[in-house]
């Protein structure tokens, strides 16, 4: 059933992320060596700014689509660089917070998880911008015997990864759901159990299983965790403080290098996706069928009625103090101030307003 499903080609690797966001926090500062870089650009063009050193939060699938495009379309030299260097992540990786810290990256992606682990243990990382505006975690199940809303959880049996089991668990606190109601197993990023009949749901992203479901021709049924007293940015830009005040020229071109990036890829989607499947992500053998997929899903996530007006990552307030409520209810507790710095992003909008405008 899973080479049915053809996982290995889809993005399953982006729960993985999650859990490698939460074993890396607490070893934060221990973490010593960065992971060998592989280049994008490699042009020789003069630009003020150097190289840049991205460090992705994951490896070299779809997930940053709008930074392939940005590197193919010569953006970031545009903006000043000479080159950028990707920095992929994975499970040997070590984490985008310690690169940062260490040097070996300058700009890079993470989790506000992450960040407020890391900051607990001592740093101060920000985040300057955010790709998804909404959680990707959801409740999928199969449409012929769909889960719709929190209340359909009662009595049913859901496959959940023990990475996010809190997450779980305060969902159904927060929707008046009582863990006792519900039978949680086991969860292996694979969604062959719930085709087989073994499990009413299962507990993964909307950019996953959804997509490798409905192209292995079982038809889903998404319960979006954003849709049910939950709302948190996800996907996020870091800098650490130091950054933001020392080298903001390069935060914000790299900001403005990745806005017109991923402008493009929401106005063509498959342009991002065949960059994943035939050049950056090559040796990966991903399908083009399911990055397109996963592309056109994370979008989704992206272009929201606040983004549309005020431009692709940035937060609003309300969202900010959103999300802090929403860290709050799995245990992870810090204030909008000292998780959200979006002045750079600001300014980058300011300064070049004709980026607000999405296709």
């Amino acid at each position: 059933m899973t080479d049915q499903l053809d996982l290995s080609r889809g993005t399953m690797s982006r729960r993985g992320m999650l859990r490698l966001g939460l074993a890396t926090t607490a070893g934060f500062a221990l973490a010593a060596c960065g992971t060998p870089a592989n280049s994008g650009s490699g042009g020789t063009a003069d630009g003020g700014l150097g190289e840049l050193n991205y460090a992705f939060s994951w490896l070299y699938d779809v997930t940053q689509a709008g930074s392939y495009v940005a590197d193919t379309k010569g953006y970031y030299k545009q903006v000043g660089f000479t080159s950028v260097k990707f920095i992929p992540g994975g499970p040997s990786a070590v984490s985008v917070l310690t690169q940062l810290a260490n040097g070996s990256a300058q700009f890079g992606v993470s989790s506000p998880t992450e960040i407020v682990g890391a900051n607990a243990n001592g740093a101060s990382f920000r985040i300057i911008g955010a790709m998804y505006q909404e959680d990707p975690r959801c409740i999928v199940s199969l449409a012929g015997k769909p889960l719709k809303t929190p209340a359909d959880l009662k009595g049913k049996t859901i496959a959940v990864a023990d990475a996010d089991k809190p997450f779980m668990q305060a969902f159904l606190d927060v929707n008046g759901v009582t863990a006792s109601e519900v039978t949680i197993v086991p969860f292996q990023y694979d969604p062959a159990p719930l085709v087989a009949g073994q499990v009413d749901g299962i507990l993964d992203y909307s950019t996953n299983s959804p997509i490798s479901l409905q192209q292995s021709g079982h038809e889903p049924a998404v319960m979006m965790f954003a849709e049910f007293n939950w709302s948190t940015v996800t996907q996020t830009y870091v800098a650490s403080t130091d950054q933001i005040s020392e080298s903001a020229d390069l935060l914000k071109a790299a900001l403005r290098a990745d806005i017109m990036g991923w402008r493009d890829n929401i106005a063509d989607p498959k342009e991002g996706a065949s960059l994943a499947v035939d050049n950056y992500g090559k040796s990966l053998k991903f399908s083009l069928d399911n990055q397109l997929g996963c592309n056109e899903a994370e979008i989704v996530l992206m272009k929201t009625a606040d983004t549309e007006k005020n431009g692709i990552f940035t937060v609003t307030d309300e969202l900010q103090q959103a999300t802090v409520r929403t860290l709050a209810l799995s245990g992870v507790h810090t204030t909008a101030a000292d998780l959200f710095d979006l002045s750079l992003l600001t300014a980058v909008y300011q300064e070049h307003p004709e980026l607000k405008t999405l296709s």
